[in-house]
């Protein structure tokens, strides 16, 4: 398998819903506050898992308040992703974005990730399915690799 292909792999797998959340949308999130935008506001546990695959990732979906969005994998680990997030009726969608370092290093341009995530808020807890897309170094256009997959979570309590 050449570089560039264990490259495009690794964006992926990192990618899923794509390597996502870190836990900085939640800073102030009260009850009072988590119930503004149907309870959405906060961060919540959550499991992934590409389509056609057995592995399931675990990562953190945090929603902030201005349409702040931020994923986060954390087993595996992988870079966190940012973006914005939105309502649309009984249901909520988010795109974000990570880069990774080109082949020549950290100094180098590589293949970026945008997922495109629509999920509900049911019962306390949140499900949904996401779209992963590998550009490829330098572009937002030109695709090298894309997935689908699933994700479920429930709010992390302070």
């Amino acid at each position: 398998m050449s570089e560039n292909a264990m490259a495009r792999r690794q964006a992926l797998r990192g990618a899923g819903i794509a390597a996502g959340g870190v836990a900085i949308a939640g800073l102030a999130t009260t009850p009072a506050l988590a119930d503004d935008d149907n309870g959405l506001l906060g961060s919540w546990m959550s499991v992934r898992q590409d389509d056609g695959s057995p592995d399931k990732v675990r990562l953190v979906l945090s929603f902030a308040g201005g349409g702040v969005f931020v994923s986060h994998d954390i087993s595996p680990a992988g870079p966190p992703f940012t973006g914005t997030w939105a309502r649309h009726g009984k249901s909520f969608r988010a795109t974000f974005w990570t880069g990774f370092p080109g082949e020549g290093g950290p100094e180098s341009v590589g293949p970026t990730v945008r997922v495109r995530l629509v999920g509900t808020l049911k019962h306390g807890k949140i499900s949904g399915t996401y779209r992963a897309t590998v550009f490829a170094p330098g572009s937002a256009t030109d695709v090298v690799e894309s997935n689908t997959g699933k994700f479920s979570g429930r709010r992390i309590d302070a």
